[in-house]
């Protein structure tokens, strides 16, 4: 079987985005507006679901955050960078030791949302309603169009370049996902995400 699709951004398949109600624990759909963007604008972009009254235009953003520390050693003077784990709950300071100085002091930290490979709505930070683990990692699709187009790269034995840009969807999956040996078991998660749908 041959992959010859062209290499979409995963933005792409962004339109139509099922998400986990954050009210009602159902599933819920995230809509927006095509965009040239690489990165999707929350500012077309609404939530709601049909089972309980949940509705969201606003910007606010609910998934993960990542702090960053870009400072001098309050004690030496040497550049401290410093950046934390994807988390969801932000706290003002943390404690970093100098790697030149050797001391530790607590510093505080710029926080910003965390967009990359996480199981959540680019818009908002929702959490996906498509996701399943597969092996001790998370597989995850907006739609059905965006799981069968990864179905279709999983599942070819060739895989035709056609000079991919880096920020394809297909240049970035992860490895575990690309193993012949996983293709089997990925195909069917994949198939099982797309029957909730």
């Amino acid at each position: 079987m041959k992959f010859n699709l062209p290499a979409y951004a995963t933005n792409y398949f962004s339109t139509t985005v099922w998400i986990k109600c954050p009210k009602c624990g159902e599933k819920a759909l995230v809509t927006s507006q095509p965009t040239n963007a690489v990165i999707p604008l929350t500012n077309n972009a609404e939530a709601h679901c049909t089972s309980c009254s949940f509705k969201t235009i606003e910007r606010n953003w609910s998934g993960y955050y990542q702090g960053f520390i870009n400072l001098s050693c309050g004690y030496c003077g040497t550049r401290i960078t410093h950046c934390t784990k994807p988390i969801k709950e932000i706290y003002a300071k943390e404690n970093v030791t100098c790697t030149s100085c050797h001391k530790k002091r607590a510093y505080g930290l710029l926080w910003a949302p965390y967009k990359s490979n996480t199981a959540t709505d680019p818009f908002f930070g929702y959490d996906l309603w498509l996701q399943i683990e597969v092996k001790n990692n998370i597989l995850w699709g907006y739609n059905k169009e965006h799981l069968t187009y990864i179905r279709t790269y999983i599942e070819a034995t060739l895989r035709e370049d056609n000079s991919r840009h880096k920020y394809s969807l297909i240049a970035n999956l992860p490895q575990w996902m690309v193993l012949a040996k996983n293709r089997d078991s990925i195909v069917k998660k994949i198939d099982k995400l797309i029957s909730l749908v």
